[in-house]
């Protein structure tokens, strides 16, 4: 998730869409591959909508152990979930808003302690100042308590973003914010330099899981070659350091790219590149025998510094149709932490399809595979794969029939600890329109 957003420059600048009518100027509105509003490759009107599902759980992970001292698994919970929404957008001449907002609470009728609410908002704003300049405000905020089956299964999160927590190990109650401002200049036809800034921060609730606090700086120098050819080299540093734990790690990415549309409906963007790593931190190690005879503990800590230089890799190949969106996206890079893990190594890829051109019917179909590896001092792998797909009919107006399902499968290279999460919902939507409504 860290670095794909970098590929996104790309491609906007490949395309040279901009998502404001009436603008030949840079992509001061790129969107990504999920921004506010957005489904498929156009915005849609604002569109609320409320829905009452019938639920099944299983494979949760709780923060806590039974009385066999294993991580709690409360087995499969059944129940019923309501949620109200609105997505869509508003465009002007120079101008486009973009909403998205989802809340929902669920109830079980076993094991009431798994009862709860998520909530998320997303907010953007592009405004074309001239011909050749242009800002875009983008801001993301919410609360989740689950790793499968939460907000993040109704809504694609942007990887742009770094403070989203959209792939946590524990089914445990967690509040994010992030923001980031972006400024676009065009040099001539060919050329565009953009900046960025952004902050963010990640809080959870239980005490043995770490927070994030982070900043970042990004710029991004893109050259159009030919009409469907686009060269480029990106430069980003990022801070991040860690709430009750002491530790904090600065991290400077350097990235050449490339990016070509091909048969003018595909966009592919590759880029490569060396992440460097200069990590902070306190780990626990042995004392010496006479030390330890001397206090009487074993173990002892000290502050260490890691300084390490990992490859970054990104690709990605999207088509976009007028209500349709097929994306496939492979990254090797550096993550801030899960919770678990701190600064990590990461690697990804992931597929989505997202279909709402029809009169009755809106799919949204995706799914890849995850891993997480921890730096310094911090070892550990966590892999991660899933699929989950989610479809709504429309039979009678403005009312539809929602369902859909979820699979994860966490694994956890250097120890037994494996664990099968599934979700399937299946209920009622109103939502006033002329197409179906696409809640994710």
């Amino acid at each position: 998730m860290t670095f794909v957003f970098l590929f996104l420059f790309a491609v906007a600048g490949c395309s040279g869409q901009t998502g404001m009518p009436g603008y030949g100027g840079p992509a001061v509105a790129s969107r990504g591959l999920r921004s506010a509003g957005v489904r498929g490759s156009e915005s849609v009107s604002i569109r609320p909508f409320a829905s009452v599902a019938g639920i099944y759980d299983n494979g949760l992970i709780a923060v806590g152990r039974d009385r066999e001292g294993r991580i709690t698994n409360p087995g499969a919970l059944y129940g019923i979930e309501g949620m109200v929404g609105a997505y869509g957008a508003k465009e002007w001449r120079r101008t486009h808003v973009g909403l998205d907002y989802m809340g929902l609470y669920r109830h079980y009728n076993a094991n009431t302690f798994f009862n709860g609410s998520d909530h998320l908002l997303g907010l953007d704003l592009a405004r074309q100042l001239t011909r050749r300049t242009g800002f875009t405000l983008r801001t993301i905020a919410g609360t989740t308590s689950r790793a499968v089956g939460g907000v993040f299964s109704y809504s694609t999160v942007d990887p742009l973003f770094l403070g989203v927590p959209a792939n946590e190990i524990f089914d445990n109650r967690t509040y994010f914010l992030e923001s980031i401002g972006s400024y676009l200049m065009q040099f001539g036809s060919r050329n565009t330099l953009s900046m960025s800034g952004s902050g963010f921060a990640v809080r959870r609730q239980s005490r043995a899981l770490v927070g994030i606090n982070g900043y970042r700086a990004t710029a991004d120098f893109t050259r159009r070659v030919t009409r469907n050819t686009t060269v480029g080299g990106a430069y980003q540093y990022f801070h991040v350091d860690f709430p009750r734990v002491l530790g904090e790690a600065d991290v400077h990415v350097f990235l050449g790219q490339y990016s070509r549309r091909i048969a003018r409906v595909w966009d592919l963007s590759l880029a490569g590149g060396l992440a460097h790593l200069d990590f902070t931190g306190v780990r626990q190690v042995t004392l010496d025998p006479v030390v330890a005879e001397l206090l009487g503990y074993t173990t002892g800590r000290e502050a260490f510094n890691s300084i390490n230089r990992v490859p970054t890799v990104l690709a990605g190949l999207g088509r976009s149709f007028r209500r349709a969106l097929f994306s496939v996206v492979y990254q090797r890079g550096v993550s801030p932490g899960n919770g678990v893990l701190l600064l990590s190594r990461q690697e990804s890829l992931s597929f989505n399809y997202t279909y709402n051109t029809g009169r009755r019917w809106s799919v949204n179909g995706g799914g890849g595979y995850f891993s997480m590896t921890g730096t310094g001092a911090y070892a550990g792998t966590f892999e991660t794969y899933n699929a989950g797909m989610s479809a709504n009919y429309r039979f009678w107006e403005d009312l539809h029939f929602s369902f859909g399902v979820d699979v994860r499968r966490l694994l956890v290279t250097n120890s037994a600890f494996g664990r099968t999460g599934t979700r399937v919902f299946a209920g009622l939507t109103y939502s006033p329109g002329p197409i179906p409504v696409s809640i994710r």
